[in-house]
């Protein structure tokens, strides 16, 4: 049997780490709620959710491709070299892109001209994550380098919101603290990649294999562009037929529920990610025994947030004020939506990409294309009636058909 305890180590390691990571923001967002006010706060939660949306085109599911690829050919100087700048032009190139649309649809859609200072701050973090090398230390199985250099980021910049934001008027002063997180993380990481001589020598731009390697990754893209549907475009379509107080309720709960989802998620994913993709070509039998095994595990995790978010609800109400009046109710329907985050997780990014093959990669794409549709149908039914509630329900039934997929051609696996 293969030995996991690296994994299992790594695992702790970045739970302690994630701690921070996501304790942290969970300690800033509520001081922001409060002091913002809903409708300030809502501004922050529109333009996240917009800044998440482009960051995804400037991934374009490198975080899986080039991981992959990376953890395969590492013992390869030449072959890694490639995938390194390949990756990192192609990036570049989509950040331009991104910039070009990301302006077009704040300065095209009136609706939107109360978010635009704001959304234009946040563009920042959009251009940090094209030089997060994420997925370059992931797959050489130091995530610990990503995630010391995120928490030292948020340990020095995010204490600064209590210094500095202290009323509605300093949202501004906000959005540019949080988005410089994201920047002193950027330049961190490109720090060790310099210092510790991490960079395998300079390539020249080579057209074909930066085609090739957005090629291998546009199905990727794709299924992420379906899934930031209820992940982060929930907001923007909220923030388009509700006011912004509205946008700000949906956003605090929408964020506490996910930091303590990733919290558990993300750690197991990428400490396990490079190792089920290696074992899928080594020893097939054993990744998929370790698949049930994270599975159980993860499950018997997200069932705990479940009874924590659903039965405190009223206590966060009660703290964040009158203004935030009603998120009792969205965090009750948010509060199971943890249960089906562990399921659709782990059968999509453990199961079907990192064990499947090409068919497994285009089932992985076509669950969210399914799921671009239910959202769609579901939130523009829902959030003109019901508002932020709507969206609630709209992300819960989302999360539902895609756990359920997921499983369904996970199955096939195992």
């Amino acid at each position: 049997m293969t030995d996991s305890r690296r994994e299992i180590k790594d695992v702790l390691y970045l739970v302690a780490l994630q701690g921070v990571n996501y304790v942290m923001p969970l300690v800033v967002l509520p001081y922001l709620m409060v002091v913002l006010g809903s409708d300030r706060f809502g501004l922050i939660g529109f333009s996240t959710g917009l800044a998440q949306l482009f960051m995804l085109i400037v991934d374009f599911g490198f975080n899986f491709t080039a991981t992959k690829e990376v953890a395969l050919y590492k013992d390869d100087p030449v072959r890694l070299r490639q995938v390194f700048w390949d990756t990192l032009y192609a990036k570049l190139g989509l950040l331009v892109v991104s910039f070009v649309l990301y302006a077009a649809v704040l300065l095209a859609v009136p609706r939107f001209a109360v978010y635009r200072h704001t959304a234009f701050i946040f563009f920042l973090m959009v251009v940090a994550n094209a030089f997060s090398f994420v997925w370059y230390f992931l797959g050489l199985g130091k995530i610990r380098f990503i995630s010391i250099a995120n928490v030292a980021a948020k340990l020095l910049i995010l204490p600064l919101v209590f210094w500095l934001v202290k009323g509605p008027d300093d949202h501004l002063l906000a959005a540019l603290i949080q988005s410089g997180v994201y920047v002193f993380s950027s330049l961190i990481v490109c720090g060790l990649l310099v210092a510790w001589r991490m960079v395998p020598g300079v390539e020249r731009p080579d057209r074909g294999r930066i085609r090739a390697c957005t090629r291998s990754s546009f199905p990727i893209f794709l299924s992420q562009v379906a899934s930031s549907l209820y992940v982060a475009l929930f907001a923007v379509i909220l923030g388009y037929f509700a006011l912004p107080a509205e946008v700000g309720k949906y956003t605090a709960a929408e964020k506490i529920m996910r930091s303590a989802c990733y919290l558990v998620f993300t750690p197991v994913a990428q400490a396990f990610y490079p190792k089920m993709s290696v074992l899928a070509r080594t020893d097939r039998a054993e990744a998929k025994r370790l698949l049930k095994r994270i599975a159980a595990g993860v499950g018997a995790v997200m069932l705990g947030v479940f009874g924590v978010l659903f039965f405190f609800s009223d206590v966060v109400m009660q703290l964040l004020g009158k203004d935030y009046e009603g998120i009792e109710t969205i965090f009750r329907i948010l509060a199971i939506v943890p249960l089906f985050v562990a399921l659709g997780g782990v059968c999509g990014q453990l199961g079907l990409l990192a064990l499947g093959d090409e068919c497994d990669k285009r089932h992985y794409q076509h669950v969210y294309f399914v799921a671009a549709a239910v959202a769609l149908v579901t939130i523009l039914a829902l959030v003109p009636q019901y508002g932020a509630a709507g969206a609630a329900w709209a992300l819960l039934v989302t999360e539902v058909v895609v756990a359920c997929l997921m499983g369904w051609y996970g199955s096939k696996l195992v």
